[in-house]
């Protein structure tokens, strides 16, 4: 049984030092002649088509854009990001997460493995992002941040494109979500994907912890990915009696790393945060 795999790009795979916000605010300005204002944590971890209609409504006294609008701020966008990204490599900021290129060089090897990406950024923003890395031989098509204006239609988009490319249907559990923010997770557990998290990206700690990840890791070199994705055994075992005994491998490596907490867990196995009494994680 195949098993794809979605990865998430900033602070996920490599760290960009905020070129794609640097890249929106000066495309942006060159287009319309005034340079937008707002915080970083504003834009990440959404789609670029929602980034540039918050952006567009900045300038425009809460305007929603055009079709024709959205098309003229992409391409802005991404004429401007290839010299934000050299910037920040020639400034020795532009980074790959550790042991990233490892582990996708062994996935790359399973035969029932499927990598793509799962990424907010437009399709032609993502590979220049990863130029410098050199990881994107590793992906051939993915969801991009063009396909709807949430993470939910991105990443179903790109089980769509998985489907057709290899003629087979992906079951949600068939899919895995790796990203570094709670809407990764948020979106993956609304579209009833597994999901991980890479905790030394953009996310915020507090939200990661109560979105409650299956995984949670620092990096790439942790041994416990592969248990989560079902090609290892888990080396520490099974160890009954220290906390509630879990239901799946899944929670099992949750709880290998967490511990026992009756609220987390309750997040962990909900499929929709529209079933919390709240509807929200915050």
């Amino acid at each position: 049984m195949k098993k794809l795999v979605l990865f998430d790009l900033d602070g996920t795979l490599v760290t960009t030092g905020g070129a794609g916000c640097q890249a929106l605010i000066k495309g942006t300005e060159k287009l319309y002649g005034k340079k937008p204002v707002f915080e970083h944590s504003l834009i990440s971890g959404r789609t670029d088509l929602d980034n540039f209609t918050i952006v567009y409504g900045l300038l425009h006294k809460g305007k929603k854009p055009s079709k024709t609008e959205l098309k003229k701020m992409e391409k802005a966008y991404v004429d401007q990001l290839p010299t934000e990204v050299h910037a920040l490599v020639r400034a020795k900021k532009y980074d790959l997460i550790a042991g990233v290129d490892k582990f996708l060089k062994d996935l790359s090897k399973q035969k029932d493995i499927v990598l793509a990406l799962g990424t907010g950024n437009v399709e032609k923003g993502a590979y220049i992002k990863l130029e410098p890395s050199g990881l994107g031989k590793y992906f051939t098509f993915g969801g991009w941040g063009t396909d709807g204006h949430t993470r939910e239609d991105m990443l179903k988009a790109a089980v769509k494109r998985a489907e057709k490319k290899f003629k087979t249907k992906f079951e949600p559990d068939q899919v895995y979500v790796i990203g570094d923010t709670h809407r990764d997770i948020c979106a993956a557990k609304n579209c009833g994907f597994h999901n991980a998290v890479i905790t030394t990206g953009l996310g915020d700690p507090k939200k990661i912890f109560r979105a409650a990840a299956e995984l949670e890791v620092k990096d790439f070199k942790d041994p416990m990915l592969p248990v989560w994705l079902g090609l290892k055994a888990d080396p520490k075992g099974v160890k009954r009696g220290r906390y509630i005994m879990p239901a799946s491998a899944i929670e099992h490596v949750f709880f290998s790393r967490t511990g026992i907490d009756e609220d987390r867990l309750k997040m962990l196995r909900i499929k929709k945060y529209e079933d919390l009494s709240s509807g929200t994680i915050m």
